[in-house]
């Protein structure tokens, strides 16, 4: 490689930073238009980016939304993972709904310890405990089987006493997410712990990533709400939902908050394609709208001392 080589790679790399952020800083004050344009240019300098990619899909969004200003977050359609019982332990339990977008590719964090959180129909009597795991995502390697893989992270918990939204954070005196590794996650409604093939599961998977140009941006932005729509154009949507969630337990009768919250619901469920008009006994994401947070989830031995 030449010297002049290394120059235009320098300058190439200068410019695409400097259009990101350009990008970042439009889509702060609201206009998207503008920031795609930044976006656009800045995927014509680097095309494999990863970051410009997710932020031309998100804004995209935004733009097309108008005067609504739904938050949103581009993916693909389809399940997460599997909620589904083997057995014939639940009769009337719903499984938990992971407040997540659709689809298998992992969703994004910039959290050593990020927080999940999931809506919990009305729990039945045949619940016995609440169980959440993280492990490394190493299926594709054939000397690993699930039983030989010891989780990251391993928790029950007692079951909740009414239906609502809980949130389960990764403690930080265990093991943080390494950057550019994904993890596996799975949350189970347990009924018979000796039979756990009936379980009502749902897993799925998370990435931790590193946006510098998106951190600078952060950096410049007081207004928590504000970086909620900066989180969500840069398709960091475990950052995104624990931002609003976090404003939305902390100040519920707020209404630009709520505002935000039932936006950013509403366009999970549109994600995940949930039709609008249910069937009797259908659980949507969009149920959890109103729904309260729950005290959970501390650990089932520290309940029951």
């Amino acid at each position: 490689m030449t010297t002049d080589d290394v120059y235009q790679l320098a300058q190439g790399a200068s410019a695409y930073t400097r259009l990101m952020q350009q990008g970042y800083a439009a889509t702060r004050q609201r206009n998207y238009q503008r920031a795609l344009q930044f976006f656009q240019q800045a995927h014509g300098i680097s095309p494999g980016s990863g970051s410009a990619n997710r932020a031309i899909a998100n804004v995209r969004g935004y733009a097309a939304r108008g005067s609504r200003k739904r938050i949103g977050i581009a993916g693909k359609p389809g399940r997460v993972g599997s909620a589904a019982t083997r057995g014939n332990c639940f009769q009337n339990q719903k499984p938990a709904i992971p407040l997540l977008p659709p689809g298998s590719e992992a969703v994004l964090t910039t959290q050593e310890y990020p927080t999940f959180y999931f809506y919990i129909p009305q729990i039945t009597p045949e619940t016995q405990v609440m169980e959440f795991v993280l492990r490394d995502d190493l299926r594709d390697d054939e000397n690993v089987t699930p039983e030989n893989i010891r989780p990251l992270y391993r928790q029950t918990f007692s079951p909740v006493s009414q239906s609502g939204i809980i949130s389960v954070r990764i403690p930080s005196n265990g093991q943080p997410l390494q950057l550019g590794k994904q993890y596996t996650w799975g949350f189970s409604l347990v009924c018979d712990r000796q039979k756990r093939d009936e379980d009502l599961y749902t897993e799925g998977k998370i990435e931790r990533i590193e946006d510098e140009d998106l951190a600078f941006q952060l950096k410049q932005t007081q207004r928590t709400l504000d970086q909620a729509v900066l989180y969500t154009v840069g398709g960091i949507w475990e950052d995104a939902l624990s931002t609003v969630a976090s404003l939305r337990s902390q100040h519920p009768n707020d209404p630009e908050v709520k505002k935000y919250w039932d936006d950013l619901l509403k366009s999970l469920s549109e994600l995940r394609k949930e039709p609008q008009s249910q069937k009797l006994g259908e659980v949507n994401v969009s149920d959890a709208v109103d729904m309260p947070f729950l005290p959970c989830c501390s650990s089932e031995q520290e309940i029951t001392k």
